[in-house]
Protein backbone atom coordinates (compact mmCIF):
# COMPACT_ATOMS: atom_id res chain seq x y z
CA UNK A 1 0.00 0.00 0.00
CA UNK A 2 0.94 3.53 -0.53
CA UNK A 3 1.56 4.77 2.58
CA UNK A 4 1.33 8.97 1.32
CA UNK A 5 -1.31 8.34 -0.95
CA UNK A 6 -5.13 8.84 -0.11
CA UNK A 7 -8.16 8.27 -1.92
CA UNK A 8 -11.44 9.53 -1.02
CA UNK A 9 -14.71 7.62 -2.41
CA UNK A 10 -17.86 10.06 -2.79
CA UNK A 11 -20.49 8.04 -2.24
CA UNK A 12 -19.01 5.00 -0.45
CA UNK A 13 -21.92 3.22 0.60
CA UNK A 14 -23.78 2.64 -2.35
CA UNK A 15 -23.40 -0.43 -5.13
CA UNK A 16 -20.33 1.17 -7.05
CA UNK A 17 -18.71 3.02 -4.37
CA UNK A 18 -18.23 0.10 -2.08
CA UNK A 19 -16.61 -2.18 -4.52
CA UNK A 20 -14.05 0.73 -5.12
CA UNK A 21 -13.36 0.82 -1.79
CA UNK A 22 -13.13 -2.90 -1.66
CA UNK A 23 -10.80 -3.03 -4.77
CA UNK A 24 -8.66 -0.25 -3.69
CA UNK A 25 -7.86 -1.48 -0.29
CA UNK A 26 -7.41 -4.98 -1.33
CA UNK A 27 -5.26 -4.14 -3.46
CA UNK A 28 -3.07 -1.84 -1.46
CA UNK A 29 -3.21 0.79 -3.81
CA UNK A 30 -3.61 3.44 -1.45
CA UNK A 31 -5.00 4.74 2.14
CA UNK A 32 -8.87 4.70 1.50
CA UNK A 33 -11.28 6.82 3.30
CA UNK A 34 -14.99 6.42 2.69
CA UNK A 35 -17.42 9.00 2.26
CA UNK A 36 -21.12 8.15 3.18
CA UNK A 37 -24.77 10.38 3.42
CA UNK A 38 -25.14 9.04 6.97
CA UNK A 39 -23.83 6.16 9.36
CA UNK A 40 -27.02 3.79 8.78
CA UNK A 41 -25.44 2.86 5.13
CA UNK A 42 -22.13 1.89 6.47
CA UNK A 43 -22.88 -1.74 6.91
CA UNK A 44 -21.31 -3.15 3.83
CA UNK A 45 -18.01 -1.21 4.31
CA UNK A 46 -17.72 -0.94 7.77
CA UNK A 47 -16.38 -4.30 7.87
CA UNK A 48 -13.37 -2.68 6.43
CA UNK A 49 -10.50 -1.53 8.15
CA UNK A 50 -10.71 1.60 6.30
CA UNK A 51 -11.55 5.90 7.46
CA UNK A 52 -15.41 6.11 7.09
CA UNK A 53 -16.65 9.67 7.16
CA UNK A 54 -19.85 11.64 6.90
CA UNK A 55 -20.41 13.47 3.52
CA UNK A 56 -22.96 14.80 2.46
CA UNK A 57 -22.80 16.76 -0.57
CA UNK A 58 -24.72 19.43 0.44
CA UNK A 59 -22.86 20.07 3.77
CA UNK A 60 -19.94 21.78 2.55
CA UNK A 61 -18.40 21.66 6.11
CA UNK A 62 -18.59 18.23 5.70
CA UNK A 63 -16.88 18.24 1.79
CA UNK A 64 -14.04 20.09 3.51
CA UNK A 65 -13.21 17.83 6.30
CA UNK A 66 -13.35 14.72 3.63
CA UNK A 67 -11.34 16.33 1.17
CA UNK A 68 -8.42 17.18 4.05
CA UNK A 69 -5.10 15.51 3.41
CA UNK A 70 -6.25 13.72 0.48
CA UNK A 71 -4.63 13.01 -2.97
CA UNK A 72 -7.13 11.59 -5.34
CA UNK A 73 -10.76 11.63 -5.49
CA UNK A 74 -13.44 9.04 -7.16
CA UNK A 75 -16.31 10.64 -7.31
CA UNK A 76 -19.54 8.19 -7.32
CA UNK A 77 -21.95 9.59 -5.30
CA UNK A 78 -25.15 10.22 -6.89
CA UNK A 79 -28.64 10.92 -5.69
CA UNK A 80 -31.62 13.41 -5.98
CA UNK A 81 -31.52 16.55 -8.84
CA UNK A 82 -29.43 18.68 -6.39
CA UNK A 83 -27.11 16.12 -5.23
CA UNK A 84 -26.36 15.30 -8.58
CA UNK A 85 -25.90 19.12 -9.69
CA UNK A 86 -25.02 21.52 -6.54
CA UNK A 87 -23.53 18.39 -4.54
CA UNK A 88 -20.72 17.61 -6.88
CA UNK A 89 -20.11 21.49 -6.88
CA UNK A 90 -19.21 21.57 -4.11
CA UNK A 91 -17.40 18.07 -4.42
CA UNK A 92 -15.10 19.88 -6.89
CA UNK A 93 -14.68 23.17 -4.72
CA UNK A 94 -14.00 21.05 -1.96
CA UNK A 95 -11.34 19.26 -3.76
CA UNK A 96 -9.88 22.28 -5.21
CA UNK A 97 -9.84 23.75 -1.96
CA UNK A 98 -7.46 20.76 -0.66
CA UNK A 99 -5.29 21.06 -3.47
CA UNK A 100 -6.43 17.38 -4.35
CA UNK A 101 -3.91 16.32 -7.38
CA UNK A 102 -6.96 13.96 -9.20
CA UNK A 103 -10.62 13.72 -9.26
CA UNK A 104 -12.21 11.17 -11.23
CA UNK A 105 -15.93 11.80 -11.94
CA UNK A 106 -18.49 8.92 -12.41
CA UNK A 107 -20.88 9.87 -15.14
CA UNK A 108 -23.31 7.70 -17.19
CA UNK A 109 -23.96 6.59 -20.90
CA UNK A 110 -27.11 8.96 -20.29
CA UNK A 111 -25.92 12.38 -21.33
CA UNK A 112 -26.12 10.75 -24.86
CA UNK A 113 -29.74 11.24 -24.26
CA UNK A 114 -31.62 9.08 -26.75
CA UNK A 115 -28.91 8.37 -29.29
CA UNK A 116 -28.69 5.09 -30.87
CA UNK A 117 -26.09 3.29 -33.38
CA UNK A 118 -22.59 3.45 -32.24
CA UNK A 119 -21.63 6.08 -30.01
CA UNK A 120 -18.02 7.41 -29.22
CA UNK A 121 -16.93 10.29 -26.90
CA UNK A 122 -17.61 12.68 -29.81
CA UNK A 123 -20.70 12.29 -29.45
CA UNK A 124 -22.89 15.40 -28.08
CA UNK A 125 -24.67 15.32 -24.79
CA UNK A 126 -28.25 15.96 -25.22
CA UNK A 127 -30.87 16.74 -22.66
CA UNK A 128 -34.05 15.33 -23.01
CA UNK A 129 -35.95 16.36 -19.97
CA UNK A 130 -35.61 13.16 -18.07
CA UNK A 131 -33.71 14.66 -14.77
CA UNK A 132 -31.14 11.69 -14.24
CA UNK A 133 -29.27 12.06 -17.56
CA UNK A 134 -29.92 16.01 -17.52
CA UNK A 135 -28.50 16.38 -14.24
CA UNK A 136 -25.73 14.36 -15.19
CA UNK A 137 -24.69 16.30 -17.97
CA UNK A 138 -24.81 19.26 -15.44
CA UNK A 139 -22.28 17.52 -13.43
CA UNK A 140 -20.39 16.85 -16.27
CA UNK A 141 -20.11 20.95 -17.33
CA UNK A 142 -19.17 21.37 -13.54
CA UNK A 143 -16.50 19.16 -13.90
CA UNK A 144 -15.00 20.73 -17.07
CA UNK A 145 -15.67 24.21 -15.59
CA UNK A 146 -13.24 23.10 -11.95
CA UNK A 147 -10.49 21.64 -14.77
CA UNK A 148 -10.59 25.59 -16.29
CA UNK A 149 -9.27 26.59 -12.53
CA UNK A 150 -6.84 24.22 -11.93
CA UNK A 151 -8.61 20.43 -11.31
CA UNK A 152 -6.89 17.34 -13.03
CA UNK A 153 -10.25 16.03 -14.27
CA UNK A 154 -11.09 12.72 -15.68
CA UNK A 155 -14.35 11.59 -16.13
CA UNK A 156 -15.79 8.31 -16.99
CA UNK A 157 -19.31 7.07 -18.94
CA UNK A 158 -20.15 3.72 -17.59
CA UNK A 159 -22.67 1.97 -19.23
CA UNK A 160 -25.25 -1.29 -17.53
CA UNK A 161 -22.94 -2.02 -14.76
CA UNK A 162 -23.44 -5.13 -12.92
CA UNK A 163 -22.81 -7.69 -10.32
CA UNK A 164 -23.07 -8.57 -6.84
CA UNK A 165 -25.09 -5.68 -4.71
CA UNK A 166 -26.44 -4.46 -8.22
CA UNK A 167 -30.17 -3.62 -7.27
CA UNK A 168 -31.22 -2.26 -10.53
CA UNK A 169 -29.64 -4.87 -13.08
CA UNK A 170 -28.72 -8.10 -11.01
CA UNK A 171 -31.16 -8.17 -8.48
CA UNK A 172 -33.68 -7.18 -9.76
CA UNK A 173 -34.09 -9.17 -12.83
CA UNK A 174 -33.13 -12.24 -10.34
CA UNK A 175 -36.22 -11.31 -7.90
CA UNK A 176 -38.45 -11.87 -10.72
CA UNK A 177 -37.10 -14.88 -12.43
CA UNK A 178 -37.06 -16.63 -9.06
CA UNK A 179 -40.80 -15.24 -8.08
CA UNK A 180 -41.36 -17.01 -11.38
CA UNK A 181 -43.21 -13.82 -12.98
CA UNK A 182 -41.48 -12.70 -15.94
CA UNK A 183 -43.74 -10.04 -17.99
CA UNK A 184 -40.64 -9.29 -20.84
CA UNK A 185 -41.47 -10.43 -24.75
CA UNK A 186 -38.68 -11.66 -25.59
CA UNK A 187 -39.37 -9.55 -29.10
CA UNK A 188 -39.00 -6.21 -26.75
CA UNK A 189 -35.85 -6.86 -25.72
CA UNK A 190 -34.01 -7.15 -29.04
CA UNK A 191 -31.89 -3.95 -27.88
CA UNK A 192 -28.22 -3.83 -26.97
CA UNK A 193 -27.38 -4.80 -23.42
CA UNK A 194 -24.40 -2.82 -22.99
CA UNK A 195 -22.84 -5.21 -20.17
CA UNK A 196 -20.07 -4.11 -17.34
CA UNK A 197 -18.84 -6.01 -14.91
CA UNK A 198 -18.60 -3.41 -11.81
CA UNK A 199 -14.99 -4.65 -11.45
CA UNK A 200 -14.46 -3.51 -14.63
CA UNK A 201 -15.22 -0.20 -14.00
CA UNK A 202 -13.17 -0.06 -11.09
CA UNK A 203 -10.36 -0.61 -12.86
CA UNK A 204 -11.07 2.03 -15.34
CA UNK A 205 -11.37 4.62 -12.44
CA UNK A 206 -7.77 3.71 -11.03
CA UNK A 207 -6.35 3.55 -14.69
CA UNK A 208 -7.96 7.39 -15.16
CA UNK A 209 -6.36 8.30 -11.77
CA UNK A 210 -2.59 7.32 -12.58
CA UNK A 211 -2.90 8.32 -16.34
CA UNK A 212 -1.93 12.14 -16.89
CA UNK A 213 -3.33 11.56 -20.65
CA UNK A 214 -6.49 10.95 -19.03
CA UNK A 215 -6.80 14.61 -17.78
CA UNK A 216 -9.52 16.69 -18.76
CA UNK A 217 -10.85 13.59 -21.06
CA UNK A 218 -14.59 11.41 -20.95
CA UNK A 219 -14.22 7.86 -21.43
CA UNK A 220 -17.11 5.60 -22.48
CA UNK A 221 -16.33 2.21 -20.13
CA UNK A 222 -18.26 -0.69 -21.36
CA UNK A 223 -17.91 -4.18 -21.42
CA UNK A 224 -16.07 -6.78 -23.97
CA UNK A 225 -19.26 -8.30 -24.71
CA UNK A 226 -22.61 -6.53 -26.72
CA UNK A 227 -25.35 -9.25 -26.18
CA UNK A 228 -29.01 -8.33 -26.09
CA UNK A 229 -31.10 -7.95 -23.56
CA UNK A 230 -32.89 -11.13 -24.01
CA UNK A 231 -29.76 -12.89 -23.88
CA UNK A 232 -28.86 -11.71 -20.81
CA UNK A 233 -32.01 -11.89 -19.23
CA UNK A 234 -32.12 -16.19 -20.03
CA UNK A 235 -28.29 -16.44 -19.44
CA UNK A 236 -28.93 -15.06 -15.63
CA UNK A 237 -31.81 -17.23 -15.53
CA UNK A 238 -30.16 -20.58 -16.51
CA UNK A 239 -27.12 -19.68 -14.57
CA UNK A 240 -29.15 -19.22 -11.35
CA UNK A 241 -30.36 -22.86 -12.43
CA UNK A 242 -34.04 -22.11 -12.64
CA UNK A 243 -36.58 -23.49 -14.74
CA UNK A 244 -36.45 -21.98 -18.63
CA UNK A 245 -38.32 -18.36 -19.21
CA UNK A 246 -41.47 -18.26 -20.40
CA UNK A 247 -41.57 -14.80 -21.37
CA UNK A 248 -45.01 -13.24 -22.05
CA UNK A 249 -46.48 -12.49 -25.46
CA UNK A 250 -45.88 -8.42 -26.64
CA UNK A 251 -49.38 -7.83 -25.75
CA UNK A 252 -49.50 -9.34 -22.47
CA UNK A 253 -45.89 -7.37 -21.75
CA UNK A 254 -47.27 -4.10 -22.61
CA UNK A 255 -50.78 -4.11 -21.05
CA UNK A 256 -49.14 -5.09 -17.84
CA UNK A 257 -46.31 -2.21 -18.15
CA UNK A 258 -49.67 0.22 -18.51
CA UNK A 259 -52.37 -1.17 -16.46
CA UNK A 260 -49.79 -0.72 -13.77
CA UNK A 261 -48.27 2.71 -14.32
CA UNK A 262 -51.31 4.73 -12.48
CA UNK A 263 -50.75 1.98 -9.69
CA UNK A 264 -47.04 2.96 -9.21
CA UNK A 265 -47.86 6.70 -9.48
CA UNK A 266 -50.42 6.26 -6.80
CA UNK A 267 -48.16 4.39 -4.57
CA UNK A 268 -45.23 6.91 -5.30
CA UNK A 269 -47.90 9.78 -4.17
CA UNK A 270 -49.19 7.92 -1.00
CA UNK A 271 -45.82 6.89 0.34
CA UNK A 272 -44.47 10.64 -0.41
CA UNK A 273 -47.06 12.17 1.55
CA UNK A 274 -48.28 9.49 4.05
CA UNK A 275 -45.52 7.81 4.75
CA UNK A 276 -45.60 7.71 8.89
CA UNK A 277 -48.92 6.36 9.17
CA UNK A 278 -48.88 3.83 6.40
CA UNK A 279 -45.47 2.56 8.33
CA UNK A 280 -48.31 1.96 11.33
CA UNK A 281 -50.81 0.18 9.86
CA UNK A 282 -47.93 -2.01 8.56
CA UNK A 283 -46.86 -2.75 11.73
CA UNK A 284 -50.24 -3.38 13.67
CA UNK A 285 -52.15 -5.62 11.05
CA UNK A 286 -51.31 -9.11 9.42
CA UNK A 287 -53.58 -8.22 7.11
CA UNK A 288 -52.69 -4.74 6.48
CA UNK A 289 -48.82 -6.26 5.58
CA UNK A 290 -49.96 -9.18 3.69
CA UNK A 291 -51.66 -6.69 1.40
CA UNK A 292 -48.81 -3.77 1.07
CA UNK A 293 -46.54 -7.35 0.30
CA UNK A 294 -48.70 -8.38 -2.63
CA UNK A 295 -48.68 -4.59 -4.00
CA UNK A 296 -45.41 -4.54 -3.31
CA UNK A 297 -44.57 -7.75 -4.97
CA UNK A 298 -46.56 -6.82 -8.06
CA UNK A 299 -45.27 -3.17 -8.71
CA UNK A 300 -41.69 -5.01 -8.75
CA UNK A 301 -42.15 -7.92 -11.25
CA UNK A 302 -43.96 -5.76 -13.63
CA UNK A 303 -41.90 -3.88 -15.95
CA UNK A 304 -42.10 -0.28 -16.79
CA UNK A 305 -42.89 1.37 -20.15
CA UNK A 306 -39.71 2.86 -19.67
CA UNK A 307 -37.70 -0.37 -19.55
CA UNK A 308 -38.91 -1.86 -22.94
CA UNK A 309 -37.72 2.06 -24.59
CA UNK A 310 -34.23 0.81 -22.94
CA UNK A 311 -34.55 -3.16 -23.74
CA UNK A 312 -35.20 -2.18 -27.16
CA UNK A 313 -32.49 0.01 -28.43
CA UNK A 314 -29.42 -0.64 -30.36
CA UNK A 315 -26.47 1.20 -29.43
CA UNK A 316 -22.78 0.23 -29.11
CA UNK A 317 -20.67 2.50 -27.02
CA UNK A 318 -17.03 1.31 -27.98
CA UNK A 319 -14.60 1.84 -25.60
CA UNK A 320 -11.44 2.62 -27.67
CA UNK A 321 -10.40 5.59 -26.21
CA UNK A 322 -10.08 4.01 -23.01
CA UNK A 323 -7.96 1.19 -24.38
CA UNK A 324 -6.00 3.78 -26.15
CA UNK A 325 -5.45 6.54 -23.50
CA UNK A 326 -5.92 4.32 -20.24
CA UNK A 327 -4.46 0.97 -21.57
CA UNK A 328 -8.22 -0.48 -20.64
CA UNK A 329 -9.06 -3.43 -21.33
CA UNK A 330 -12.42 -5.54 -19.71
CA UNK A 331 -11.68 -8.79 -17.89
CA UNK A 332 -15.21 -9.84 -17.26
CA UNK A 333 -17.35 -10.95 -19.92
CA UNK A 334 -20.75 -11.78 -19.53
CA UNK A 335 -20.67 -15.55 -18.55
CA UNK A 336 -17.79 -14.79 -16.06
CA UNK A 337 -20.01 -11.72 -14.88
CA UNK A 338 -23.09 -13.97 -14.17
CA UNK A 339 -21.23 -16.65 -12.92
CA UNK A 340 -19.91 -14.20 -10.27
CA UNK A 341 -23.53 -12.90 -9.47
CA UNK A 342 -24.80 -16.17 -9.22
CA UNK A 343 -22.41 -17.06 -6.82
CA UNK A 344 -22.92 -13.22 -5.08
CA UNK A 345 -26.84 -14.41 -4.93
CA UNK A 346 -26.39 -17.74 -3.56
CA UNK A 347 -24.39 -16.86 -0.58
CA UNK A 348 -26.98 -14.09 0.23
CA UNK A 349 -29.50 -16.94 0.22
CA UNK A 350 -32.06 -15.72 -2.55
CA UNK A 351 -32.65 -18.69 -4.30
CA UNK A 352 -33.08 -20.75 -1.10
CA UNK A 353 -35.47 -17.97 0.10
CA UNK A 354 -37.69 -17.92 -3.16
CA UNK A 355 -37.51 -21.87 -2.96
CA UNK A 356 -38.09 -22.54 0.75
CA UNK A 357 -34.99 -24.68 0.77
CA UNK A 358 -30.98 -25.37 0.45
CA UNK A 359 -29.46 -24.74 -3.05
Amino acid sequence: MSENKRVLVTGAAGFIGARVCEILHGAGYATVRAGIHKWGSAARIGRLPIEITRCDLLRPEQLAAAMDGVDQVIHCAVGSAETNTTGTQNALTAALNARVKRFVHLSTIDVYGDATGVIDETAPCVKTGKEYGDTKIAAEEAVQEAATRGLAVSILRPTIVYGPFSALWTVGPAERMIAGRWFIADELAQGTCNLVYVDDLVQAAVRALESDAAVGEAFNVNGPDRPTWCQYFHALNNGMGLPPLRPATRTTSELSATVMMPVRKAAKMILANFEKPIMTVYQRSEIARKIMKGAEGAIRSTPTTQEFTLYSKVLDLPTTKAQEILGYRPSFDMAEGIRLSVAWLKHHRFLEMAHGHSN
